[in-house]
């Protein structure tokens, strides 16, 4: 009888910390949902044209201030830019950039994004409909005011490979 008393004790404290582990990981999963809530635009995926500028202490650049390397002016590929974006709207706190403060305005939505060695950049971006969308990104490096502007607009859908029929 005290051995059977004394296996009985030995279970029970091998299945209270695994009880405790599997409620504490079904709350979790619970609240998931709740925590990973994507209150962003959502654009419909194919052939999107990308025409982007820059400006640097405000005059228009087709180089890079921090290396000097020319930009793509002009980018037609296919994408999925709710996705892109829901990466970018999450506010994250693991990696090398951090994304805070997101906000909804009257025709789109704000945030800032901090890196490991920089400046906040702030982010607009400006919703038209599900086939188009202005995004600008200003901040600084060192003294140089840096504006990024990049217009988007769906231009028709993906080709299909034979692979995806």
């Amino acid at each position: 009888m005290t051995e059977l008393a004394r296996w009985e004790d030995k279970s029970n404290s091998v299945r209270r910390p695994g009880m405790l582990a599997a409620t504490a990981a079904i709350a979790l999963f619970a609240a998931m949902p709740a925590c990973l809530a994507y209150d962003g635009p959502t654009f419909r995926s194919g052939l999107w044209k990308f025409e982007r500028t820059l400006e640097t202490d405000g005059k228009p650049t087709n180089r890079l201030p921090t290396s000097g390397l020319s930009i793509d002016r002009e980018m037609t590929r296919c994408v999925d830019p709710t996705s892109a974006l829901k990466a970018e709207f999450t506010p994250s706190h693991f990696g090398a950039c951090k994304t805070k403060n997101v906000r909804k305005t009257d025709g789109g939505y704000v945030f800032q994004r901090a890196c490991e060695s920089g400046v906040p950049i702030e982010t607009q971006i400006d919703v038209k409909n599900d086939s188009a969308y202005t995004e600008i990104n200003q901040g600084t490096i060192g003294k140089i005011s840096t504006k990024e502007t990049v217009v988007a607009q769906r231009v028709g859908d993906c080709e299909r490979s034979g692979r995806e029929r």
